[in-house]
């Protein structure tokens, strides 16, 4: 048995995933790289978990280029705890790095922290057995926040920063302005988790829409692309509620604490 098991969700073949590539560069060998390409990534997640034999899963996306070091520090921290958040990178000095993709870093310090990103985390698998699984109900965007608020309810998610991983987060503009809608289709059927009504959402995303404050970043190029892209979130935002993804199952399971929308 490995002692660690990384999941990689993906549809490209194995000889083309730049994480493989990069793993097999590092300085840690007592690992298996578990690949699946099933439909929503959240499934090909909970089918590597089954077919994992480690009780240490890492959870890594094809494009992530973990640091040669990044396998045994991984498994000293989850010797220690329970799950982790590592820091990601965007390899590239652009205006994302420099305005766009601070929600990666928490800072030079070790601390526990509410959230993990699904191309840098690990999770012993005793925290599955009590929380259960990704929510297949959900595909990409914001899948890790629902599943991390299950998590937190039990147990810790230990931020270290030296766990890097560099993961190019969007390639231009339009890519970037495109993921937003993407991802922000998907949050209703969070919020409906954290038992707000649709009148609720509305009211949320008429609320941000609205809020100048939402549209500003420092310099005038940035705030060109922040106008776009929470643009683009409200519009997802408002497909996402015409969708009924706000409703999709009204059995489902809410979550335990009522967060607030974000």
């Amino acid at each position: 048995m490995a002692e660690i098991s990384v999941v990689i969700p993906t549809l490209k073949p194995r000889d083309e995933i730049e994480a493989v590539q990069c793993l097999e560069r590092g300085t840690f060998d007592d690992f298996e790289v578990v690949v699946r390409d099933d439909v929503p990534v959240t499934k090909a997640r909970n089918e590597g978990i089954k077919r994992a034999s480690a009780e240490k899963i890492v959870f890594l996306d094809d494009d992530s280029c973990p640091t040669r070091n990044y396998l045994q520090l991984a498994s000293e921290v989850l010797d220690r705890d329970a799950a982790f958040a590592g820091r990601s990178i965007h390899p590239r000095d652009d205006i994302f790095a420099k305005h766009f993709t601070g929600h990666y870093d928490w800072g030079d310090s070790p601390r526990y922290v509410q959230r993990f990103w699904g191309n840098n985390m690990g999770v012993r698998r005793e925290v599955f057995d009590a929380v259960g699984g990704w929510d297949e109900t959900m595909g990409w965007g914001h899948e890790e926040k629902e599943l991390a608020t299950r998590v937190t309810e039990q147990f810790d998610i230990r931020y270290h920063p030296d766990l890097v991983v560099y993961h190019p987060y969007v390639d231009s503009v339009r890519e970037y302005w495109r993921k937003q809608y993407n991802l922000e289709t998907q949050s209703p059927y969070l919020w409906h988790k954290r038992g707000y009504s649709t009148a609720d959402q509305l009211r949320h995303v008429v609320s941000k829409a609205i809020n100048p404050r939402m549209y500003v970043r420092r310099g005038v190029f940035a705030t060109i692309v922040q106008i776009g892209a929470h643009l683009s979130r409200s519009a997802g935002n408002l497909r996402g509620i015409l969708d009924g993804n706000g409703r999709k199952d009204e059995s489902i399971p809410q979550l335990d604490r009522r967060q607030e929308m974000a």
